[in-house]
């Protein structure tokens, strides 16, 4: 089946998709690779100017006949002097913590040391009684992703636990978030718009727009003295030694989550000796040829998911989920629907069309985690019924993910660091096949397969050095995790990284896609690593997971009672549904851990600086804005008060009350036509059962 057009012209990002990071803030969590680059002078933004390599027929390609354990000797290193300048955060700060905040200003171009960039950087005291002397310097995935501005999202599971440890550095890349000069490519925000909102368009009118709006982000940030070529992940590891001369540390580790894993595996290259130890999580490793296997990788991600559904009686009662799949896609692009994509920040609605390309792109993002892709049934399910409520919850969930990726800098890496490696060739040949008629959909990715030359002609490309081509051979202890579900970094990609890591600890999670060790398991065997990276970590958390579609809501509830130790030291009695899985809080549990369920019932005894994180969650997952409060005697004769809140697609009811000196909230989410049953089944008796002590 040959599409007529085109609707998701998307990047496939290297990055833990912050969409996915909205859903997991307080309960559990889960890229894809590519981007382009340009020249420093414009000159080769047509296409046909010169470049050092011509991104069109490709270089040395992702393998190689030399030794895999003999590098291309990588350029000089240069000398690393920076220093750390104080100065405002710039971000939300996460309840419960106190950054010290600032820059540190570093070249351009390390080789020459011309240009200046301000890097946007955070050190998070330890909250250790004893910490380790080693920090944990945190690397974002993207590239382009903003690692500041979105650890409101993901405190609880990521940042929360390596501070219980030691101090944690969490920083902006260059060219990406707060750090200046930015990348970001409005043009192309702007033409993504447009697209949605004019149904039909031909593949080549959607190719020539965006291609358009490449070269116009490129042309302008060039002539704002931007020299694209320095944007590589060689410069981004001197970047990122510096920060650690600026701050003094002796030593630390490095946590990286997808291209997080590259910039790691760069600065382990080119400044071993004072890493300690290094997690690699998602690993984009640079030997691999992102262009030529991505396209497979999703198609394979997507073979897996089915596979998992056809497994399971409840799923597989709808019918092979790829066939329906096929389906839903070919009828609405030949009979689009409109929907609602709402913004969840500012609440505005644009109406666009919903189109099988669409659909895709939609899939394609859902396969990024279990949370996601296991309402891929209920969503299909919908679309087949006609009913469009669903799609429009996981576009606007694409809308804030959108947010906190900056373009210009994805597209530098990929045209400088990916595309001149390829064999555009070899590329068109290693095309996957087509089980479910969707081939060609898969490929769509503007950083996938043949489109990645078609984005690098229009962005301009200044192929980095060699090095950049080759494995990273080290004995720095590490710890290299993947998920079995992968689209964008698979299991085959940890493997091929870990071979040239003489002291490395592979964990599959058989569970998982992309970014493991986020959530309470992954993080606890981050943890029981960086402890003694010289042991082999305890992994038997991940034999309790398990790969969950979703299933029509229960309306029976039996609940036990529950007493876990709060951050405080005392004791928090509370009730649970029993079956409901247990989230990233104490007193945290979901009905089904789904995009599309969000039934949850949280009760955690805190400061109260945590409410602010809380009620940014109900905000941004769900766009739910709670309402004054109201005081509530009449429930136990304690003095509860209570704020509720209501959105298209959830309500949430909130209570909090002082008891010991901390306070205790108890929040129920809910679909909004279960919430007064699940008020009289669930809340209420969470309520009567509450005692902190």
């Amino acid at each position: 089946m040959t599409p007529t057009r085109r609707r998701a012209w998307y990047p496939s990002r290297v990055g833990w998709p912050r969409a996915a990071a909205l859903v997991v803030a307080v309960t559990a969590a889960s890229c894809s690779t590519g981007g382009a680059g340009s020249s420093a002078d414009g000159s080769a933004l047509d296409g046909s100017g010169p470049t050092a390599e011509d991104p069109t027929t490709g270089g040395t390609g992702g393998d190689s006949d030399a030794d895999p354990e003999r590098e291309t000797s990588p350029a000089p290193t240069p000398t690393i002097e920076a220093d750390f300048v104080d100065g405002p955060c710039g971000f939300e700060v996460p309840p419960g913590t106190s950054p010290r905040c600032g820059t540190v200003s570093v070249p351009e171009e390390w080789a020459t040391g011309e240009g200046s960039i301000d890097l946007a950087v955070a050190v998070f005291p330890s909250t250790a009684d004893a910490p380790a002397p080693d920090p944990v310097v945190y690397l974002e995935g993207g590239p382009g992703g903003h690692a500041l501005e979105t650890l409101r999202f993901a405190s609880s599971v990521l940042l929360e636990p390596l501070l219980d440890r030691g101090d944690v550095i969490v920083f902006d890349q260059r060219g990406a978030g707060l750090s200046r000069p930015s990348l970001a490519c409005d043009e192309i925000t702007e033409v993504t718009r447009e697209v949605e909102d004019t149904p039909g368009l031909a593949v080549a009118e959607v190719d020539e727009r965006f291609h358009t709006a490449l070269r116009a982000c490129s042309t302008r940030l060039s002539g704002d003295g931007i020299d694209l070529g320095a944007y590589t992940s060689i410069n981004n590891a001197h970047d990122v030694e510096a920060i650690r001369v600026a701050l003094g540390y002796d030593e630390w580790n490095l946590h990286g989550i997808s291209y997080g894993t590259r910039l790691a595996l760069e600065t382990l290259r080119h400044h071993p000796d004072n890493v300690r130890a290094v997690v690699l999580d998602s690993v984009f490793p640079p030997q691999v040829d992102s262009a030529l296997e991505n396209p497979g990788t999703f198609l394979a991600s997507f073979e897996a998911v089915v596979a998992a559904c056809a497994a399971e009686a409840a799923c597989a009662a709808g019918g092979d989920l790829g066939d329906r799949l096929a389906a839903v896609v070919e009828r609405y692009e030949q009979d689009p629907a409109r929907v609602d994509v709402r913004d969840l920040f500012t609440g505005q609605v644009d109406e666009i069309s919903l189109e099988g390309e669409t659909i895709i792109g939609i899939v394609t993002q859902a396969l990024y985690s279990p949370l996601w892709f296991g309402d891929l049934p209920e969503l299909v399910g919908e679309l087949e019924a006609g009913d469009v409520r669903a799609v429009e919850l996981f576009l606007s969930q694409q809308r804030v993910n959108e947010q906190f990726l900056t373009d210009g800098m994805f597209y530098a890496f990929d045209c400088n660091e990916e595309v001149p490696f390829a064999d555009r060739v070899a590329v068109e040949a290693a095309l996957p096949p087509d089980p479910f008629g969707l081939r060609d959909r898969f490929n769509y990715a503007s950083n996938n397969g043949t489109n990645a030359f078609g984005t690098c002609e229009a962005f301009g490309s200044t192929p980095a050095d060699s090095i950049s081509n080759e494995p990273v051979v080290s004995d720095v202890p590490a710890l290299v995790m993947a998920g079995r579900f992968d689209p964008v970094t698979p299991v085959s990609w940890a493997e091929a990284a870990a071979e040239h890591l003489a002291n490395s600890h592979l964990v599959v999670d058989p569970f998982n896609a992309h970014g493991v060790s986020p959530g309470a398991c992954g993080m606890a065997i981050v943890t029981t690593f960086l402890d003694d990276p010289t042991a082999t970590p305890d992994t038997s958390c991940i034999d309790d997971g398990d790969v969950r579609f979703l299933d029509p809501p229960d309306s029976t509830v039996t609940l036990e009672t529950t007493v876990h130790s709060t951050s405080r030291g005392a004791e928090l009695t509370t009730v649970r549904p029993e079956g409901w899985t247990h989230g990233g809080l104490p007193g945290d549990s979901y009905r089904q851990g789904s995009f599309l369920d969000p039934t949850q019932l949280i009760q955690v005894a805190d400061d109260p600086l945590l409410g602010i994180g809380l009620e940014l969650y109900l905000s941004e997952t769900y766009g739910v804005q709670l309402g004054p409060a109201v005081a509530r005697p009449d429930l136990d004769g304690r003095d509860w008060t209570q704020r509720t809140g209501r959105s298209e697609v959830a309500a949430a009811e909130w209570y909090e009350i002082e008891l010991g000196g901390a306070t205790v909230f108890v929040i129920l989410v809910s679909t909004p036509d279960e919430l007064e049953a699940n008020i009289e089944t669930i809340l209420l008796p969470a309520l009567d059962a509450i005692e902190l002590s």
